[in-house]
């Protein structure tokens, strides 16, 4: 198996088994729902019900999670995608959060993946999108960020 197809291997498997859309504490772990993105009012101003807490440069590390706050109880669809060395992984998922909880896409690497992005830090980078809707008022709220990697 050459280099390169042994690191699309890896791409996929990072994608298959990757733990998406976590919340960062254990005491919300078992109120996940699915969330729709309605048609309800749309949010005037981005940031205004869902806001980063991460920065735009993230550790390389077997776990990485940018993380995220709702300013309100809120309904979270989330899409990413992890790009470099010419492999792109997507991955998706959704949940529904209380206010000020810290939540994120969390993403499992491993092996000789993990390797790579140690030792080029830079050709690798994390684009995520997080479409919030309050179910309250069913205004919705769209951030979006391409973070970059650090050793």
């Amino acid at each position: 198996m050459s280099r390169r197809a042994r690191t699309r291997a890896i791409f996929a498997t990072v994608a298959v088994s990757a733990v998406l859309l976590l919340p960062a504490s254990e005491a919300v772990a078992g109120g996940a729902q699915i969330a729709s993105a309605g048609d309800g009012p749309v949010a005037t101003k981005s940031g205004a019900i869902i806001n980063w807490k991460s920065g735009f440069k993230l550790r390389v590390a077997k776990r990485i999670q940018p993380l995220a706050v709702c300013s309100v109880n809120c309904n979270v669809s989330g899409r990413g995608v992890l790009k470099g060395m010419g492999v792109k992984a997507r991955f998706a998922d959704s949940g529904a959060f209380p206010a000020g909880t810290l939540f994120g896409l969390l993403i499992t690497i491993k092996g000789p993946l993990l390797k790579a992005m140690k030792a080029h830090p830079g050709k690798f980078k994390l684009v995520e999108t997080l479409t919030a809707t309050d179910p309250t008022t069913g205004a919705v709220d769209t951030i979006s960020r391409a973070f970059r990697f650090k050793r």
